[in-house]
């Protein structure tokens, strides 16, 4: 990292710090027609990763952004993007990749609402929709589209008009960058990014996560920067608000940030009631409580919904066995109030703003500490209390160990005289008996679109780990390597056009015959023949 940089991730003084909570939008450089915007939206001061990057995207840098969740890390691209949008009025202006649909959904929304003074025109790609609805939108030219890598890369390959309406981008944006460059998401991420072609030197890219780490502030050859078109330091703005950007390559232990306001309990508790634990949990919290309650599997969600649901809790789900109307639906209705307690993956773990969340339950332990990290960011948002209760069993301890250290905080037992072992006795047979109830009928409704999703997630990871492999390896290698693949292929084409056809093979000779291998089997099986005879005479 350059000095440049290191000195733009100074910790601020205290005078700076005094002038940063009196600073307001207008202070930044953006239009009167924007902070009005903002005033009719309700924001009046900037968050400080607004404060750091707004100024830094009008000055026409690239820009890295870390902050804490909830700290309105979209307006700190949205903003800025839309005041140089009003300077210059076109489409396709921006593109903004995000890992998730239900996150694709919300940053549209908030590109509409500030930029309807403008009438700013966005377009949302992601899977679950038809494709064909998608590309007369993407035709139509908006301003701002917003797409998950997977569905985008789907309408590159099939249509050569998608990549001609995107040739003139001005933004290119990674929300949930950390996400997007890692896993099985990111080869999908990388297949959009060259399609795009060499960046133009008008374009800007902008990367913003709450969880950063070095590949995402790297600048040089063969770096994701790079082929995101960053060539110098000079250009790039990296900022951070509250989190610290992570490096495997040193020696110094890196850590994550917990909002300060946040309640981190567990429960210690045996692995085969695990359910009734988290029903007496709920009970304990009231009806008025809104919950989120994260899970490991789609399956699994279902089933905790289901048992939820037979039991009277006003529940909905989120994963992505889910159609995904459903899923919006589902998501509106917890958003409302209607629903008080949302079963979801890990696709609900990162950019959702729900702002009244009271209580995030880890029902299955995050495998991640970065993972628990956006989960816990779902609630305690934007100054508010929130609690974090994690169902830890025997084999969880040392992922608990693991988060407690990435985070240097240290989660206290959660005490409650309702939640008890007596409490949970009680509710022993209602409970078994509703999740009976729930694992037949979710097998019955889920069970072949489960199956369907592994399939399709072990061939990613499959392709994952041969991306891997060759990563590194020179463009002479990767040659020889095809090229030996080809003439396996031609060899085996040759033997199989000189094997005799069925016409000539047609009379049996004593040649054709096989023979066996080897005589030291034949020689002692003749041998036992021989000597049975003689005793037989």
């Amino acid at each position: 990292m350059t000095s440049t940089q290191k000195a733009e991730l100074a910790a601020p003084s205290s005078s700076t710090e005094n002038v940063a909570t009196t600073m307001t939008f207008g202070q930044l450089g953006l239009q009167p027609w924007v902070v009005k915007q903002c005033a009719a939206l309700a924001l009046d001061k900037p968050t400080e990763v607004q404060r750091l990057c707004i100024p830094a995207v009008l000055a026409g840098k690239h820009v890295v952004g870390g902050a804490v969740t909830g700290s309105g890390k979209t307006a700190a691209f949205a903003l800025p993007m839309l005041q140089i949008l009003s300077e210059e009025m076109y489409g396709v202006f921006a593109l903004v990749m995000t890992p998730s649909r239900e996150l694709a959904y919300q940053i549209v929304d908030q590109f509409v609402a500030f930029g309807a003074p403008i009438a700013a025109r966005t377009a949302v790609i992601i899977g679950g929709v038809p494709h064909d609805t998608q590309l007369d939108a993407i035709k139509a030219r908006p301003h701002c589209i917003v797409a998950t890598p997977g569905r985008l890369k789907f309408h590159m390959e099939k249509f050569p008009e998608v990549l001609a309406a995107m040739q003139n981008i001005r933004f290119l944006v990674l929300d949930e960058a950390d996400r997007l460059t890692e896993g099985d998401i990111a080869a999908d991420t990388t297949s959009v990014i060259e399609s795009l072609g060499t960046p133009k030197p008008f374009r800007r890219t902008l990367l913003f996560s709450a969880t950063l780490d070095s590949r995402l502030t790297t600048v040089g050859e063969g770096s994701l920067l790079a082929s995101l078109g960053v060539s110098s330091a000079d250009h790039l703005a990296v900022h951070c608000a509250g989190v610290e950007i992570r490096s495997e390559d040193s020696g110094v232990r890196h850590t994550f940030k917990i909002a300060p306001n946040l309640e981190q309990r567990y429960l210690f508790i045996p692995v085969m009631v695990k359910l009734q634990y988290l029903v007496a949990l709920l009970k304990s919290r009231g009806a008025k409580q809104s919950t989120i309650v994260f899970t490991n599997s789609c399956i699994r969600t279902e089933t905790v919904r289901l048992v939820l649901q037979l039991l009277g809790f006003p529940v909905a789900s989120l994963n992505s066995m889910l159609p995904q109307k459903h899923r919006l639906n589902n998501l509106a209705m917890f958003k409302l109030g209607i629903a008080r307690v949302l079963v979801a993956t890990d696709i609900a773990a990162r950019g959702l703003d729900i702002p009244d969340v009271d209580m995030v339950v880890h029902y299955d332990v995050p495998k991640l500490p970065a993972i628990y990290v956006h989960r816990v960011g779902r609630t305690a948002r934007a100054g508010r209390a929130g609690l974090s209760v994690a169902l830890v069993t025997e084999h969880d301890v040392n992922l608990i160990h693991g988060e407690e250290r990435k985070t240097r905080t240290r989660m206290d037992l959660y005490k409650n005289d309702q939640v008890t072992d007596d409490t949970v006795v009680d509710l022993l047979d209602e409970v078994s008996a509703a999740k009976v109830q729930a694992q037949v009928q979710v097998s019955e409704q889920f069970g072949d679109r489960a199956q369907t999703l592994k399939t399709i997630a072990s061939d990613r990871k499959t392709e994952t780990n041969r991306l891997i492999r060759n990563k590194g390896e020179s463009d002479a290698t990767v040659a020889a390597r095809k090229q030996q693949r080809l003439e396996e292929k031609s060899n085996a084409s040759t033997r199989r056009s000189t094997t005799p056809t069925p016409s000539d093979t047609h009379v049996v000779t004593a040649s054709s015959v096989r023979q066996p291998k080897s005589t030291s089997v034949a020689a002692p099986v003749a041998a036992r023949k021989a000597k049975r005879a003689r005793s037989a005479e």
